[in-house]
């Protein structure tokens, strides 16, 4: 493990232990069912990062099955909602590769971002693209809340619907805007 990932792995452990320390915020989808929820895990120690860092940093990215009962993931080890779970842990649906063309329904897609400087206003954007010219076959986009600086948030997004789904590869992007920084990631999946 380098020296430059050794801080960041153990301020990522301080911030799972803290358990939450924050808000949760929702947003309605225009076109659809689909709902987001961004939850802060808590706040990490306040690093000084580099002048030229950009401020925040995408994490994981990926997408799993509904939770069987609305609000049971994603949670935090040692949270009222996650009492069963040692503090430190996270607790998603199992990241999935393979699903169905005609999902209706079937998943949430999630994300974790961490902040240092950066702190606002924060817009979402998620889609899950096929083809080449690339085709929407699912977007969400919207504003998730003020996001403070030094935090770990989850943001998931579901349930997930494709539309016009073909047997195939999709790529699924989310980014996050705060004042003029951007982040993005990104996770394949496979359709059948």
């Amino acid at each position: 493990m380098t020296k430059v990932r050794m801080p960041l792995f153990i301020a990522l452990a301080v911030v799972l232990a803290c358990g939450i320390c924050g808000r949760q915020a929702l947003a309605q989808d225009l076109a659809g069912d689909a709902q987001v929820r961004a939850i802060a895990v808590g706040h990490i120690t306040d690093v000084s990062p580099d002048a030229t860092s950009p401020g925040m940093y995408q994490g994981i990215t990926g997408m799993g099955p509904n939770p069987p009962a609305s609000g049971d993931w994603p949670c935090f080890g040692g949270s009222t909602d996650c009492a069963g779970i040692m503090a430190g842990g996270l607790v998603v649906g199992t990241p999935e590769q393979i699903w169905s063309k005609s999902c209706s329904g079937c998943g949430q897609i999630y994300y974790t971002f961490q902040t240092t400087t950066a702190t606002g206003t924060a817009t979402i954007a998620v889609t899950v693209t096929q083809g080449s010219p690339a085709t929407t076959i699912f977007s969400y986009s919207g504003l998730i809340g003020t996001i403070a600086k030094n935090v770990v948030e989850v943001v998931e997004v579901g349930p997930v619907s494709f539309t016009g789904g073909v047997a195939g590869a999709a790529t699924i992007d989310v980014s996050t805007t705060i004042g003029t920084v951007t982040i993005k990631g990104a996770a394949k999946i496979t359709l059948h």
